[in-house]
């Protein structure tokens, strides 16, 4: 079961450790999502957030939040391999916490869901061995809102979009196996469980007898993607959660 919500606004010592780490944020459009999420958390502190989208050096000497789009949507293979061209390039020398978001379409009914996960920590192995410097975050896959009664339909003729129950039922298989590996390291950014859950409890459905989540109506902007509620609330969990490996 999802974690229940994080706060709406991150804790004093969380914001000052997270300003003085120098982060890489590999992601797409939900990550997007996320780092506006941050830079609105921020206009309201003292600190100020060094922002800048690059896959190169920052010549910023203090902290940052460096960003990227990797890959492409629908390969998460490719997400893998791009991700790792930048760690495993002059960035990766740089950075305190490295940090790879897949993206909803890149888990769906049709994903060899053990496939994806088993070249995922296969990766992080890899990097972590050969960057012993850096902390990698884990992350869980997010979810779709399977909120409109036509994705329902299409699933039960077999014509999912990407974004109904059959979809969220294999996010729901590829993110327990994640948190079975990483759920007690401490860094994991569970972005399925932020985004699932509300003060009404986590949006927990059942498909052929299987639970799974779904991106909760409060903290969506459409479909798959995050209004500015669920975009602080995620990107203060993701400040709790590197916060913790620098403070």
């Amino acid at each position: 079961m999802p974690a229940s919500v994080a706060a709406k606004s991150p804790n004093p010592d969380d914001i000052a450790s997270f300003v003085t780490a120098r982060v890489f944020f590999g992601h797409q459009s939900v990550g997007s999502n996320v780092i506006a999420g941050a830079e609105s958390l921020f206009s309201g502190q003292s600190q100020a957030l060094t922002v800048v989208e690059t896959r190169d050096v920052v010549p910023d000497e203090g902290g940052f939040l460096a960003h990227a789009h990797v890959g492409v949507n629908g390969d998460p293979f490719g997400k893998f391999d791009d991700f790792a061209s930048i760690i495993d390039g002059p960035l990766g020398m740089e950075v305190d916490v490295a940090i790879l978001k897949l993206c909803y379409v890149d888990v769906t009914a049709g994903t060899d869901v053990q496939r994806v996960f088993d070249a995922y920590s296969a990766l992080m192995e890899r990097l972590e061995a050969d960057h012993p410097k850096v902390r990698f975050i884990y992350t869980t896959v997010p979810l779709s809102t399977d909120w409109s009664w036509k994705q329902v339909v299409k699933s039960w003729i077999g014509r999912d979009d990407q974004m109904g129950p059959a979809d969220n039922v294999a996010r729901e298989q590829y993110n327990q196996l994640v948190r079975q590996r990483y759920g007690d390291t401490g860094r994991l950014f569970d972005i399925a469980a932020i985004e699932s859950t509300l003060e009404d409890g986590p949006t927990l459905r059942t498909l052929n007898g299987r639970n799974y989540y779904v991106l909760h109506g409060g903290l969506a902007s459409d479909p798959g993607h995050l209004n500015d509620l669920g975009s602080r609330v995620a990107a203060t969990e993701l400040i709790r959660v590197v916060a913790a490996q620098v403070s």
